[in-house]
């Protein structure tokens, strides 16, 4: 066994101690010490997909899911280099990724040997630490190894958590069949290591608590409110929910909560939730309605919500605006933030609480009033109607999804879709969508780490356009044991641009923008032996999700839909809202 071999061994089993133990693995030649390493470990779990961007997506949607990095092994190269979009994600989102980058030696860099780039740093400002480790060579402590996996895996999970990488060099002969105890002095420095079974350096992590004197003054801000509202953004894995309903609830304020951050789904049915509001979307879009019912003050919990009407309503507004999250980004595109607190946003919500007398809101009841109106429009708009639409089928599958399921999101019109039709439940659900950086890609394979994390089945509702910019992801379904039912909304190209100004450049729209393509996707549910079916009706679509959700197997549905039915279908809901909110709210 060659010292190639040992030190990937010790990268591994720190990997492993440190909780490290998903490992995502794209084939190649330069990574094969650290291949075989994972292979060897009993207690990793390894996956192995051919596509490093895939790879990598995957292992950012197991993260969001759990909180835990997955680690990404891979060859020298551009192999590296197609990682940068989860990297991007994962940084934005702040969601913990661990890079294991096989390398050329330095002395091959800037030489033009095969498969040699500059890897050192390759992602930029994107990471939250980078390691550029040396060749094996003897004059190195193995204790030196271990102690960098932990600091890299500590740096990935504290605060920001984010993406780290290490880059690995390796000498040839990759592999070497020295006999294992040659090495016996080198490794007696981990005599101790190897009988304890925890990692070399122990991190305590620390807590993001926020301070009393930081308490205090939000709550004398608060205190001084009238029309106050609370806002609940995406939130991490394992974020308290219930504290935050909770603190809606004490303080009697609306809480508009944004599609992602999972609140609409864990309402109780103690009836602690029912100032929660889902369908702001809606009606926010009214100018009359945003001016005459405009907040004094904002409590924003979380990450920046998807809604344009609600950011719309918030940078209107004149109101103190209070933003909390757990890293120290500014998040702040509308520059209206008054008050920045870098604090768990449950933990913020539970020490509030705890100060807290009730100050209810006279925007309350508005809110109530108009959530009721956009409810009974949804209702009276979807129970007459059999003909495919895209917001029915968002709608549809929320309210038919199995208790304690996930449900991953598409960006571009299919998470807009969802966070205005979506409604509260008291299901169990856990929601993902990539929504750091916004982008279509990598959604299969982010959806499908997202349901291995879970350990849950999970649907994923995506476009088209999104399917086809990762369709090969499609092979990592069958490499996971929970079910991924695949609900795939096909208006023929880029939906969304129809609800855009640009849709007004008739002579460009179609082919630069829209991009229709003219393709169906039964062949590809073929080519990965995936069921597949393509209702036609609402009615079929509803039967057809059910039979998916009940058969306990993976699966596509196709859903053709038209673009320009599907805008008018929008149109015509908020045109309704609006009249019975005029009619009832505004005069």
């Amino acid at each position: 066994m060659g010292l190639n071999r040992i030190w990937s061994g010790l990268v591994i089993e720190e990997l492993v101690r440190c909780g490290v133990t998903t490992l995502c693995i794209s084939p190649g030649s330069r990574s094969a010490p650290l291949v075989i390493a994972a292979a060897e470990n009993t207690r990793a779990f390894t996956l192995v997909h051919t596509d490093e961007r895939g790879a990598a997506f995957y292992a950012m949607g197991y993260a969001k899911a759990t909180g835990r990095p997955a680690a990404l092994i891979c060859t020298s190269g551009t192999a590296v280099a197609n990682y940068f979009p989860a990297v991007i994600e994962a940084s934005q989102s702040a969601v913990p990724l661990l890079i294991l980058s096989s390398d050329r030696p330095v002395e091959l860099r800037d030489t033009r040997s095969p498969q040699t780039i500059n890897q050192v740093n390759i992602f930029g400002d994107y990471l939250r630490w980078h390691f550029d480790l040396p060749a094996p060579d003897t004059a190195v402590s193995p204790s030196f190894l271990l102690t960098t996996v932990d600091q890299a895996v500590y740096r990935a999970v504290s605060r920001p958590a984010g993406p780290v990488q290490i880059n690995c060099q390796f000498r040839e002969p990759l592999i070497s069949d020295r006999e294992k105890g040659y090495w016996d002095t080198y490794l007696s420095v981990l005599d101790p290591w190897q009988k304890t079974g925890r990692p070399f350096t122990t991190y305590a992590k620390s807590e993001s608590i926020p301070s009393t004197e930081e308490v205090a003054r939000i709550w004398e801000i608060i205190g001084r409110s009238k029309n106050g509202v609370l806002i609940a953004g995406q939130l991490s894995a394992g974020t308290d929910k219930e504290a935050i309903i909770r603190l809606a609830s004490e303080l009697g304020w609306p809480l508009l909560a944004d599609i992602n951050s999972g609140i609409r789904f864990a309402c109780s049915a103690s009836g602690s939730a029912h100032n929660v509001v889902a369908h702001y979307d809606l009606y926010l879009r009214m100018e009359k309605f945003r001016k005459k019912f405009s907040p004094d003050l904002i409590l924003h919990l979380g990450a920046m919500p998807v809604s344009k009407s609600l950011n719309q309503y918030v940078e209107e507004s004149h109101a103190e605006y209070v933003v909390v999250n757990a890293h120290p980004f500014r998040q702040d595109p509308m520059s209206r933030v008054t008050q920045r607190i870098e604090a768990n946003p449950a933990r913020f919500a539970l020490q509030l609480s705890e100060r807290i007398q009730k100050i209810p809101s006279g925007l309350t009841d508005i809110f109530c009033k108009a959530e009721e109106i956009s409810r009974t429009v949804i209702r009276d708009s979807v129970l007459p109607l059999d003909d495919i639409s895209e917001w029915a089928v968002s709608h549809i599958i929320f309210e038919s999804v199995a208790e304690d399921s996930g449900i991953y999101l598409s960006n571009s019109l299919p998470v807009r879709e969802a966070d205005a039709f979506a409604a509260c439940s008291h299901k169990r659900l856990a929601v993902g969508c990539n929504r750091g950086a916004n982008g279509i890609d990598g959604t299969i394979a982010s959806a499908i780490g997202f349901a291995a994390g879970l350990n849950r089945p999970t649907t994923l509702l995506i476009g088209d356009l999104a399917v086809l910019h990762d369709i090969n992801s499609l092979a990592l379904i069958k490499k996971i044991e929970v079910p991924v039912t695949i609900v795939l909304v096909n208006n023929d190209g880029g939906g969304i641009f129809s609800f855009l100004p640009v849709a007004k450049l008739t002579e460009y729209f179609e082919r630069y923008f829209v991009t229709p393509h003219g393709l169906k996707f039964k062949k590809a549910a073929e080519l990965f032996r995936l069921p597949y079916e393509s209702p036609e009706s609402l009615s079929s679509f509803r039967m057809a999700y059910q039979r998916a959700i009940d058969s306990g197997t993976s699966s596509i549905i196709e859903v053709h839909t038209e673009r320009d039915k599907n805008r008018v279908e929008y149109e015509m809901i908020w045109k309704k809202v609006s009249e019975k909110v005029e009619t009832q709210l505004l005069i």
